[in-house]
């Protein structure tokens, strides 16, 4: 934490400038009616509790706020002679509403709130409320990757890493709670060292159009975004469970949050989870030495007023992985045979379930310290400053050849990232509304023992500005940012090799339009331009790398990527149907890929694959789709596609490591509400992943057996078709509803393997894994219904 510290107050020293959170330029409008006769009710008062905001309405019934933040709020809507109403309001965009209040004299069940959604140019995907409940106890990438246009990069069945339309690692960009998630992400087993409890709500936000966050999203950014701090007096929180028989792993966590009526501007919030998993298994065999243990918490403090506030938010993220041991091989003979054979040998695959986590394991820390304060520039904007500090350490332990060797691990890498941002936000400058702002970040990392990514340090600098015009039923919006990125002080422990300072800078921008024909139909439409710097590793990349059991070699004559994005949407919701239809076209330049190499390696830890990082000219276009129907008050449907198609326009072939078509589709039947249970439902759902045809047909690897050089170690596996059963209710308790979900994936247990997961050359699949989750609030002032 003291390495955090320093690395922050250098930040703050240096440029008192971090990437913060999406930018608070939001507007809230509408109308409050009369319930029965749908008149417009004048001076009636909205009053938004976390703010403590408050405005009457006009003679017309109208009331509109500027300069809100993305979040969750309160309205507390009152008129004389009416009920008071509460409505909790999830504001993502420009929110316009229509709010209904009856008379005292009538019985007042629910407020109605009919609004849409305006003003947003760029696609969005959310993961919030029963979808977010029903993942709990998964990693991020887990979380998000029912999201069409969303898969997953797997090693094995511990590690999964984000992939927005087949791109993934250092082209999307994370925010956890507004800061630019930093470690070794670079790694195809490097999932993301956050704790998925602490987010209210997980935003995708699709191609390269949001500058706002760095012109190196080139395939997109995940906002992870915990709900606002507490602000009525009292304590309260949550406390979560998860059950998984697969690997007989639990997961608690917990949340306590706080405010006090004596000083109602401060509010603060604790937050932990302790996870621990056995051994998974397939549908025939354990997977040996795939256990895996996850301690994680976070503390935050907030103080409040009017015109301005302050936030400290600290976050710790600590994981054991273990490394499925069939994946680490001995030598090259006994490394083909697994490939080829359809199962581990015997000795792999005849172990019982443990919890025991042996080498090849890894240990990885991440520390994360953020300082947000905010200040109101009058009635026009908002002044935001936000310096963060990250420590990541991560520790990759191979399996020991001698009973005398030590136990120290091989690789030790550790990077420290300083970040700062200042941005202004302004809102109520007619019909313009936008941001400008400027970044900094400064990296250090440093290796101890095997060297496989050098020492260096990094800098980044950029400014950027964004600007929103609003004419009735239009939007269009633009923005351009600048970044200098350097990467110099490259150096190895040994001093063998040499490598040259790298300076790289150019310009990202974007502009889109949003146009709503009718209250229920809009288009979106953006077209971007943005590039990315080759990483370290990439270019300098040298050896084993342990977590994905092969050799990797960088390529320091790579040059950046070039990424033109075209993106189409047209989104349809009424009270029927909720359609999104997506399409996108990007043309890369200079696109770096990692491809397979021939012979496999042979080291003193045993015969990897080998494979070297690569540039060509790619284009990748696709189309998204989500479909759901409501036929009645208890049945619903649902379907959802997503396509690529990527090609290699210099070679004149299709591009490697891509995702396949994937299909889903489900049903769900509410069953309403009852005295003591409250939304009860079934589902069934099934997705269908096609065999990945579309890879190179001819590259350099010699497979036994085979008289033609193949593009990959081993082929892509089959199609597979899966069945998924969810269960969920809430109970009435005294004060709260505890909320239950039991769930099944893989309900026929069927063997298979996904093109996406490295470790498909050895193993299969998880099978058939049965899990419940228990969510139980609780508030220790307030009764109220959760």
């Amino acid at each position: 934490m003291f390495q955090i510290i320093r690395i922050s107050l250098f930040i703050v020293l240096t440029l008192g400038l971090t990437q913060v959170q999406a930018q608070c330029t939001l507007s809230l409008s509408g109308h409050v009616n009369d319930a029965e006769t749908k008149e417009h009710l004048s001076e009636a008062v909205i009053f938004i509790k976390e703010l403590k905001l408050s405005q009457t309405t006009d003679k017309d019934g109208f009331f509109s706020f500027k300069g809100l933040c993305p979040g969750i709020y309160t309205l507390e809507v009152s008129h004389a002679g009416c009920i008071t109403a509460e409505k909790h309001i999830h504001l993502k965009a420009d929110l316009e509403t229509d709010i209904d209040l009856s008379h005292a004299i009538q019985e007042l069940s629910e407020v109605v709130v009919q609004g849409r959604s305006s003003g947003s140019t760029i696609s969005s995907n959310e993961l919030k409320g029963k979808a977010l409940e029903a993942t709990r106890g998964l990693s991020l990438a887990e979380s998000i990757k029912k999201i069409s246009g969303v898969s997953v990069l797997q090693t094995g069945s511990n590690n999964y890493k984000p992939v927005i339309h087949g791109l993934h690692s250092n082209r999307v960009l994370i925010l956890n709670n507004g800061v630019r998630q930093e470690a070794q992400q670079w790694g195809n087993e490097h999932a993301p060292e956050i704790d998925p409890f602490i987010a209210n709500r997980i935003s995708v936000i699709k191609g390269a159009s949001a500058i706002r966050y760095g012109g190196d999203a080139i395939a997109g950014v995940i906002l992870v975004e915990p709900k606002l701090l507490r602000n009525d007096p009292g304590i309260g929180g949550e406390v979560s469970t998860s059950f998984f028989s697969n690997n007989r792993m639990g997961v608690v966590s917990a949340m306590f949050e706080g405010n006090s009526a004596r000083r109602p501007a401060f509010s603060w919030r604790l937050q932990g989870t302790v996870k621990r998993g056995g051994y998974a298994r397939t549908p025939n065999y354990w997977l040996s030495n795939s256990a895996n243990e996850e301690y994680n918490f976070s503390v935050t403090a907030g103080w409040k007023k009017q015109d301005r506030g302050a936030e400290l938010f600290y976050s710790q993220f600590n994981t054991k992985l273990g490394i499925f041991a069939g994946s680490h091989i001995g030598n090259v003979t006994d490394l083909w045979n697994a490939i080829l054979a359809k199962d581990p040998p015997d000795y792999i695959k005849n172990v019982g379930f443990s919890y025991k986590i042996d080498r090849p394991y890894q240990e990885i820390q991440h520390q994360l310290l953020k300082l947000k304060s905010w200040k109101n520039t009058g009635d026009i904007g908002r002044l935001n400053l936000i310096v963060s500090g990250q420590y990541n350490n991560r520790m990759e332990y191979d399996q020991k050849r001698f009973a005398s060797s030590s136990d120290v691990p091989q690789l030790d890498l550790t990077i420290g990232t300083g970040l700062a941002e200042l941005v202004w936000d302004h809102f109520n400058t007619g019909d313009f509304r936008g941001t400008i702002g400027g970044s900094f970040m400064y990296q250090n990392n440093s290796y101890v023992r095997r060297l496989f990514i050098p020492n260096y340090e990094s800098s980044n600098a950029g400014i950027f500005v964004i600007e929103k015009w609003t004419k009735n039923k239009l939007d269009l919006e633009a923005g351009l940012r600048f970044d200098r990125k350097s990467i110099y002080n490259t150096t190895d422990n040994g001093a063998v090799n040499v490598y040259a300072d790298r300076f790289f800078n150019n310009l990202s921008g974007n502009i889109g339009f949003n146009y709503r024909f009718t209250t229920s139909l809009r288009l979106l439409f953006n077209a971007s331009s943005a590039w990315r710097a080759p990483q370290v590793n990439e270019l300098y990349a040298d050896g084993l790398h342990h977590g994905a059991a092969r050799i990797e070699k960088g390529n320091s004559g790579l040059s950046p990527e070039r990424a033109n994005n075209f993106a189409a949407n047209l989104v349809f919701s009424n009270s029927k149907w909720e359609i999104d239809a997506g399409i996108y076209y990007k043309l890369i330049d200079g696109f770096i890929f990692l491809e397979p190499t021939f012979p496999p390696e042979l080291t003193i830890r045993g015969a990897f694959p080998a494979f070297r990082y690569s540039q060509t000219n790619a284009r990748l276009s696709g189309l998204d789709l989500s479909a759901a129907y409501q036929f009645d008050a208890h049945v619903a449907a649902s379907v959802k596609a997503s396509l690529l198609r990527a090609w290699d326009k210099q070679k004149e072939q299709w591009l490697i490591q891509m995702p396949s078509d994937r299909y889903e589709a489900a049903v769900e039947y509410n069953f309403g509400n009852a005295r003591k249970v409250n939304e009860t439902y079934l589902s069934i759902s099934s997705t269908w992943v096609l065999e990945q045809t579309r890879v190179p047909s001819t590259g350099n690897i010699e497979v036994p057996g085979s008289s033609v050089k193949q593009s990959d170690y081993l082929n892509p596996p089959p199609a597979y078709f899966l069945l998924a059963f969810e269960a969920g209710t809430k109970l009435k308790m005294k004060h709260s509803n505890w909320s239950f979900i039991l769930s099944v994936t893989n309900v026929t247990n069927k063997a298979y393997r996904d093109y996406m997961n490295s470790f498909r050359y050895f193993s299969d699949e998880m099978g058939r894994n049965i899990s419940l989750r228990v969510r139980i609030p609780f508030d220790l002032k307030h009764k109220h219904k959760s």
